[in-house]
């Protein structure tokens, strides 16, 4: 197999992954997934070992989205708040995947150094975002960074319709969201989550 197709090979089976195991929990068969990305399971098991390796990599390939939408957003916007809005409606569009709120893994599983090392650049592009719009007066001073990224997964939940209308609804909340970020307002009830509790919850284990 060339890398060309090695690279479209993986990219199919991820984005199957992705939607199997956020719709159907880690019980989900693999066949089900090998189905969805057209491939065969074996070659699913030769690439990926195990549910959990296979379930880590979608992870992975949403920190790497999530990466390249916050670095676009800082260079191609030069108002600290439009480039925070667009950050988050492109994470959450249609068919980006980046919202997705997936199972939890085994509660002693090991991340990859890969893993964590992206985790560690999504905290800091974000939080640059954060801290820009914070200076520039447009957000509100008691959000952080952290309350971003779980803003994902309470933007899409699960839900029993299609792509293309979660993603309408996706954008029609987040429009409701953002108004309340503005630097304007109350205060927030209740602390932002801190770095190690993010970090749990990113992980999906107890803080």
């Amino acid at each position: 197999m060339t890398t060309a197709a090695t690279a479209e090979h993986d990219d199919a089976v991820i984005r199957a992954a992705r939607e199997v195991f956020a719709e159907q929990g880690m019980s989900a068969p693999m066949a089900e997934v090998a189905k969805r990305a057209g491939v065969g399971v074996a070659s699913i098991y030769r690439r990926y070992p195990s549910k959990a390796e296979l379930v880590e990599q979608v992870r992975i390939a949403g920190f790497r989205l999530v990466i390249a939408e916050a670095q676009a957003a800082r260079a191609e916007e030069s108002d600290p708040w439009r480039a925070l809005s667009r950050f988050m409606h492109r994470c959450l569009r249609e068919g980006s995947g980046i919202g997705t709120v997936l199972p939890p893994l085994e509660k002693h599983h090991a991340f990859s150094a890969e893993f964590r090392i992206l985790q560690q650049q999504v905290a800091e592009v974000i939080e640059a975002l954060v801290e820009d719009a914070k200076l520039a007066g447009e957000l509100r001073a008691d959000i952080d960074w952290t309350d971003v990224l779980l803003l994902f997964k309470h933007l899409n939940p699960t839900l029993p319709t299609g792509e293309h209308r979660r993603a309408e609804l996706r954008a029609r909340y987040l429009g409701l969201v953002l108004e309340g970020m503005r630097s304007e307002g109350s205060a927030l009830r209740g602390p932002a989550p801190d770095t190690a509790e993010w970090r749990a919850l990113c992980d999906n284990v107890e803080a």
